[in-house]
């Protein structure tokens, strides 16, 4: 049925043919875009590019029913992907195991440079910053 609609949408669509448009003005002044020639002086015409209107080529034929081909595999797989999801049953989530934290070497010694450095606030100098940084990384590194 499907076929049948398309086939005669076609055959409607060949018949049509692509119009020239002009541009005229008429008494008044007042600009006119009309599909017959002006009775004064025409202004501008457009005229169809009859490449345009030609048949679609065999390439381009070719090259769409490829690409339809191509998307009913693809939803045909989307279709199957699915339902093997909807059949499979689900996975328990796993329990984290408890973690045991350690304190680094590392996160002392950033820990004590922090307070510290919270300790001496507003005097905080650049020699105390230098110091505590030097330690920081020789403990890091």
């Amino acid at each position: 049925m499907k076929r049948i609609v398309v086939m005669a949408l076609c055959l409607l669509a060949a018949g049509a043919n692509a119009q020239s448009v002009y541009k005229c003005r008429d008494g008044a002044s007042v600009v006119v875009y009309q599909s017959q020639a002006c009775s004064g002086r025409i202004e501008k015409q457009w005229t169809p590019d009859p490449g345009l209107a030609a048949a679609p080529s065999a390439e381009r034929t070719a090259a769409e029913r490829s690409i339809a081909r191509d998307r009913k595999s693809l939803q045909a797989s989307n279709r199957r992907m699915l339902a093997q999801q909807v059949q499979r049953r689900p996975v328990p989530p796993r329990r984290a195991k408890a973690r045991t934290t350690t304190v680094s070497a590392c996160q002392r010694a950033r820990s004590a440079r922090a307070a510290a450095h919270a300790r001496k606030g507003l005097h905080w100098s650049f020699d105390d910053a230098s110091r505590w940084d030097a330690r920081v990384f020789k403990v890091c590194r």
